[in-house]
């Protein structure tokens, strides 16, 4: 369960640059069908 947010391509660029290094951004699709974004951890150690 989560929230989704629609936000414009410049937010998405502030949150890019919000994420730190832990966290990746990756495309996703929803059980609605819906994709989106999402960030997760890294597995960078």
């Amino acid at each position: 369960m989560g929230t989704v947010f629609e936000i414009t391509d410049a937010e998405l660029a502030q949150a890019d640059d919000y994420e730190v290094a832990d966290y990746v951004r990756i495309n996703a699709t929803l059980k609605s069908s819906t994709e989106c974004w999402i960030y997760a951890a890294s597995a960078a150690p």
